[in-house]
């Protein structure tokens, strides 16, 4: 998809990644409203970025996705691309983090489904949710963070297989880097189980927060893909995966391919 003139709606933009995603998106002329949780970091973030881009093209709200009446209350015009990022990592407080990396997450994806849907009077759009190589592979450091990226996978491709979907428009995604050098791998004690040696197994894998936006960048303007689960993989950038149940010889069980 060409951004030109596109509108988007993204969550988490105030900083690391986020920040990244809103600043290439209006450098290639889209109009994008961002939100975050801290309103100081998202106001001064919207100050430089209205600066560079204009105050038409970028707006800030402060939001916690968790909360579904701020997120339905959010007016910025036709959405065309909508990106659910915001998330965190603190098995401490699991039900937390379930609330905003999958239930924020899937209430974002709907509302953004019925403005798109073309049968219903939208203009078709893409959705894409930030997720994680965690939801691809499991990891006993951080079981729930891992649950509820599994789920958003789940929940994302699902929607992309609806045989109606190319009626409605709408075109679905995941983004799933590996580990990024961001303040959500600053850890507390007992945020997650073995951080210390987490943090040293990730160290050379670790991708930094541009390899992700550039990476994402090439997502969005991807025409093919439906569906596709694209992982970001240091000195690889985006590589396009499929996870399929395939059945090799109709009698055993089936396996998980790419």
């Amino acid at each position: 998809m060409d951004v030109s003139g596109k509108g988007v709606f993204l969550t988490g933009g105030a900083r690391g990644i986020g920040r990244g995603m809103t600043e290439a998106l209006l450098a290639k002329g889209a109009k994008v409203l961002f939100c975050d949780l801290i309103a100081d970091l998202g106001k001064a973030a919207e100050a430089d970025l209205q600066k560079q881009y204009g105050a038409d093209n970028v707006v800030f709200r402060q939001c916690d996705v968790t909360d579904g009446d701020q997120l339905k209350g959010e007016k910025f015009g036709a959405v065309d691309i909508c990106v659910n990022n915001a998330g965190i990592m603190d098995e401490r407080v699991w039900e937390k983090m379930l609330a905003i990396n999958t239930t924020a997450q899937i209430r974002g994806s709907q509302l953004a489904l019925d403005h798109m849907r073309r049968d219903r009077g939208g203009r078709g759009g893409l959705i894409i949710n930030t997720v994680s190589l965690a939801g691809v592979f499991p990891s006993y450091f951080f079981p729930v963070y891992n649950a509820s990226k599994h789920a958003m996978i789940g929940y994302t491709t699902s929607w992309a297989k609806n045989p109606k979907m190319g009626e409605m428009g709408v075109k679905w995604r995941c983004l799933c880097p590996n580990a990024v050098n961001t303040n959500l791998l600053v850890f507390e004690e007992n945020q997650v189980y073995d951080g210390d040696k987490f943090l040293e197994w990730i160290k050379p894998r670790m991708l930094e927060p541009e390899e992700v936006v550039e990476a994402f960048m090439k997502l969005i303007q991807e025409e093919e893909g439906d569906g596709v689960i694209y992982g970001v993989f240091k000195g690889l950038g985006g590589v396009f995966k499929k996870r399929r149940l395939v059945d090799a010889d109709g009698e055993s069980n089936p396996i998980v391919v790419d």
